[in-house]
């Protein structure tokens, strides 16, 4: 399961610390410090710092907004809180497990590292890992399973493909990075062609999860990696160029066009199960995709205040989830456990100064990993593994993640290791005390983590929206005190043993979710109460706004409120076909009727307008309808829309106005049943306001316009109409309309 669960993270971590005291009693340590344990040790070491108590003062200096908020947060429950730097202890303390994990995975790779063969080892790791995942994800597939090895079912929706990574960009670079490592394995020469060909398959079946994935990023990150391992291949070959000779082109003939056909035939397989849809999909990508509010880059924008809040320290690591629901506006629709941008994650939850010395240290690690160009067909595969995720990085959080991080630490290891060597007795005490405190700390991480002081925001919300007690929310805030669920919860268990702390408690969930549909349902629900219908008409507003299904904050808004102010307090910028579905399933279109006519006022929606004309013809509402359909004509004037403006116009016995809105009949082109409807409209209007001589040049023309046969029943009736009105004297009151015009009229 990539490690996310804690009860894998803290396996995985047992058996690093073990591998670190595997190395007790080797005589050997590295010449100098190896760049990739010296930035993970600086990592780890200020995530402690984060996650350690620290006087309240001195945390009020650095984040003023984020520590204010944490001390009225526990005042107002009543817990016992600690001054960090991390807003989320909790999480804090499970990345630094993590980080520890890594770091011992790192000194046991890069001791492994300084042999040829033992480099060899590593990338077969990592690549047998990807194929032993594309293999489990191929089984799943084939028999349709909808659970992870038959035990465990994804928490949020199914995803895409039932792989060891549920998160299809994640497993996409996964097997991307596998896809690379495999070719520089095939590529190898000191192995038997058996292994070569072994390498292919790994290949060809991680590349085949690349393209099932339909991942944008894999796919991309894939292709640059790709490119700078075949650049890195063409340098090695320059440099090295020699003659060749018969032996290797019997070689060449009798192994490598073989699985050259091999490969050829995987890519055309892969192209054929889901090349075609990753490219439908990088055609479909619009800039509607960058501005969506729902979207990782309007979440990116959102995490720019929290930057401002707390440049210097962060927020803590792991702590993004808890913080940021309080500047997001959309996270009442989505939330985030990550920025999906590891640079910009390093910054918000380490802050700038220690995000700028890690990076530095990472920056000069890969400096010094590229040294190692020149060391064949592994070292070109493991950069360009590098490359892939380094890219896919930029996009999304598949690092955060042991499934991805450790293998990527296993490549780094292959490229920026450095010598061995033998330690004077001295020394040697000196660097055993410091493996058995590193394999301790990893150990004890490992038992945190089965511990309830590593939970995350996600599993406490799991356990929380159960039947929970009193001291379960108060210890969900005490770990995580900026939360607002724990907050949300507390409030309604306060209001319904009426204790008077309740609305204070409200107001600190909505400062810590601003946005959340069902707190603001609350505190409308209490401003009723009091009496105060003007605000509690805003808080509805919010909340129908911030709902991803309005039906319910609809049912108890027009349960509550007369139909004028219901109307007002739905607000006129929400999608017009979720809401309109909503009050019609209610039954309440007068509501509906009421709502989209201030939706007109304040936008030109055509769907609204469309909405709104369709009700007050259903009501009989001709004077909405006109409204309605003079919107219409004004969002998108056509002759269509002219038509059913006339009607609309005819039905309220508005003739003058018909013949003004159809006084431009003469010059129409186009559809001749258009036409004829419009003129036929046109002389009913004369007719009905007695204007006989008008009315006659109308038929007149009609009749001679080409539109209609001569003698056409509908033009005669109505000549005998306006033949009457001639007899009739001056003065006298115009017949009643015979029994076919009105049809005629509504036509």
């Amino acid at each position: 399961m990539g490690g996310a669960t804690r009860w894998a993270q803290a396996l995985i971590a047992l058996a690093v610390s073990a591998l670190v005291m595997s190395t007790l009693l080797s005589k050997r340590g590295f010449e100098r410090r190896p760049p990739l344990l010296i930035t993970l040790g600086v990592a780890c070491a200020w995530t402690f710092v984060q996650w350690i108590p620290l006087p309240s003062p001195l945390v009020q200096s650095v984040s003023p907004t984020l520590e204010a908020l944490r001390v009225d947060g526990v005042a107002i429950a009543g817990v016992d809180g600690f001054s960090r730097l991390s807003m989320d202890p909790s999480s804090t303390l499970r990345a630094l497990t993590f980080l520890l994990t890594l770091s011992g995975v790192a000194f046991v790779a890069l001791r492994v590292a300084i042999y040829e063969r033992g480099r060899y080892g590593l990338m077969a790791s990592v690549a047998g890992f990807a194929g032993l995942a594309a293999l489990v994800t191929g089984i799943h597939e084939l028999f349709d399973l909808r659970s992870l090895y038959g035990l465990y079912e994804p928490r949020h929706g199914q995803p895409l493909l039932m792989a060891p990574l549920f998160n299809t960009n994640h497993f996409g670079c996964l097997m991307a990075v596998g896809t690379v490592t495999s070719l520089g394995l095939f590529l190898y020469p000191k192995q038997s062609s058996l292994q070569r060909s072994m390498w292919v398959l790994v290949g060809v079946s991680c590349l085949v999860s690349v393209a099932a994935t339909l991942s944008r990023g894999a796919m991309i990150g894939l292709a640059a990696g790709f490119i700078a391992m075949l650049f890195t291949l063409l340098a090695q070959r320059m440099q090295a160029i020699r003659g060749s000779s018969r032996r290797r082109r019997e070689k060449f003939f009798a192994t490598t066009v073989p699985v050259g056909i091999m490969i050829a035939c995987g890519l055309i397989v892969a192209v054929y199960v889901g090349a075609t849809g990753v490219m439908t999909q990088l055609e479909n990508t619009t800039l509607d995709e960058v501005h969506a509010p729902t979207s990782k880059f309007a979440a990116w924008k959102s995490s720019i205040h929290l930057l401002e809040e707390s440049p210097w320290v962060g927020v803590g690591r792991g702590a993004f989830e808890s913080t940021f629901t309080r500047v997001h506006p959309a996270s009442a629709f989505a939330t985030f456990s990550n920025p999906e941008n590891e640079g910009l994650q390093a910054i918000l939850e380490w802050g700038i100064p220690a995000s700028v010395v890690i990076g530095a240290m990472a920056v000069w690690m890969l400096f010094l990993a590229l040294r190692r160009w020149k060391d064949g067909p592994l070292a070109a595969s493991a950069m360009g593994a590098v490359i892939i995720v380094l890219f896919q990085s930029n996009f999304d959080f598949g690092m955060e993640l042991l499934g991805l991080a450790i293998p990527v630490t296993v490549l780094l290891a292959t490229l920026a290791y450095v010598p061995l060597a033998e330690m004077s007795p001295r020394l040697s005490t000196r660097v055993q005390a410091q493996r058995i405190a590193h394999a301790a700390v990893i150990f004890a991480g490992a038992i945190a983590l089965f511990t309830g002081l590593t939970r995350v925001v996600d599993e406490d919300h799991v356990t929380l929206r159960g039947s929970s007690s009193r001291a379960e929310i108060l210890d969900a805030i005490e770990h995580h005190p900026l939360d607002y669920f724990g907050y949300a919860l507390l409030t309604q268990q306060q209001l319904a043993a009426k204790e008077p702390g309740a609305i204070r408690t409200l107001n600190h969930s909505l400062r810590l979710h601003p946005t959340h549909p069902g707190l603001h349902r609350i505190a409308a629900q209490l401003l009723v109460r009091s009496g105060l219908t003007n605000q509690a008409e805003s808080e509805y507003a919010t909340a129908i706004r911030y709902s991803p299904d309005p039906r319910s904050a609809l049912t108890e808004l027009i349960a509550t409120l007369d139909p004028a102010r219901a109307a007002r307090s739905i607000p006129v910028d929400v999608r017009v076909e979720t809401t309109l579905r909503a009050l019609t399933e209610l039954q309440r279109p007068d509501i509906a009727a009421l709502w989209l006519e201030r939706v007109l006022i304040y936008t030109r929606d055509i769907r609204a307008a469309e909405s709104l004309h369709a009700l007050s013809m259903t009501a009989k509402n001709y004077d909405l309808a006109e409204k309605a359909s003079r919107a219409r004509c004004e969002i998108i004037p056509s002759k269509r829309c002219q038509l059913e403006l006339a009607r609309v116009l005819g039905l309220a016995k508005k003739h003058a106005e018909v013949v003004i809105t159809l006084e431009d009949v003469v010059t129409w082109r186009g559809r001749v049943d258009d036409q004829f409807s419009g003129w036929l409209m046109l002389c009913d209007a004369r007719i009905a306001l007695v204007q006989v001589s008008e009315a006659k040049e109308c038929l007149r023309r009609l009749d001679v316009s080409g539109l209609v046969k001569t003698g056409e029943p509908e033009i005669q009736r109505r000549k005998d109409v306006v033949k009457q009105l001639e007899i009739d004297a001056a003065g006298i009151k115009p017949p009643p309309l015979p029994p076919g015009m009105m049809p005629a009229i509504l036509r």
